[in-house]
């Protein structure tokens, strides 16, 4: 390919109006190799750009564009391409790589992309980690626990929230369909807070045990969560015993 001859020590070249390259400078083979089109060194980004700009409309042109590295683990190369047509069918290009100082910036950058990436990572392991144990908490909450052949207890405690009533609900019933249970004990003694919804997930639990026909009495009930238990309205087939001890002795004494 014939050669540009040029005094400035730059990428140079000479296209035609389909960027194919008609002539380039040594310096321009010293950084890309022999190239037969000047879209073959730019970056995918700069594309759409030179393809709308660098036309012989647009007679004098400059533009930032980015470069493809001559090494694959590299960055882009940022540059200032300055185009101007000569006429309708060839252009001169050159082609100035930006200062190392902007480089050493968009190197930091990448870097601390990188290293944001990495905390953004950690971060979620640690919150898939938060969310586990979370999970397991809420397992344990509310543990199915067989006393006779026929009576279960479920000891409930904290809190009881939707999120802990939506983990435990499926195992509950599940452990009480495989043991043909024929009464189930749910004590209140380490029960804390009451949210709504989670009161109202604990009735539906309780109805589902029901309609299973499994008895459910409900014991340890404080006086402080008293109105909150009436206002969740539990079924009339739900018993009330005062405490776990009078329950047991009532069921559990052969």
């Amino acid at each position: 390919m014939k050669r540009v001859e040029r005094s400035f020590p730059l990428p140079h070249f000479i296209i035609n109006k389909n960027f194919k390259i008609e002539s380039l400078s040594d310096e321009a083979v010293e950084m890309f190799g022999e190239i037969n089109n000047l879209l073959n060194v730019m970056d995918e980004g700069s594309l759409t750009k030179i393809e709308k700009w660098v036309t012989p409309d647009v007679h004098k042109l400059s533009v930032e564009v980015a470069i493809k590295p001559s090494d694959e683990a590299q960055n882009p190369i940022t540059c200032d391409m300055h185009v101007k047509w000569k006429n309708d069918l060839y252009a001169e290009v050159l082609i100035i790589p930006k200062d190392e100082q902007l480089s050493k910036v968009t190197t930091t950058m990448d870097q601390l992309r990188s290293r944001l990436n990495d905390t953004n990572f950690q971060l979620l392991e640690e919150k898939e980690k938060l969310e586990d144990a979370i999970l397991h908490g809420n397992r344990l909450s509310a543990p199915f626990i067989r006393l006779t052949e026929e009576t279960a207890l479920i000891p409930l405690f904290g809190h009881i929230t939707a999120d802990k009533m939506y983990t435990v609900e499926e195992p509950l019933l599940q452990a009480t369909q495989n043991g043909d249970t024929e009464r189930v004990l749910f004590d209140f003694t380490a029960v804390g807070q009451i949210d709504e919804d989670g009161a109202q997930l604990l009735k539906n639990l309780m109805t589902s045990l029901c309609y299973m026909g499994s008895q459910v009495i409900i014991t340890g009930v404080r006086p402080e969560q008293v109105k909150r238990i009436q206002r969740i309205h539990f079924s009339s087939e739900i018993t009330f015993i005062n405490s776990l001890h009078q329950a047991l002795k009532k069921y559990c004494n052969d």
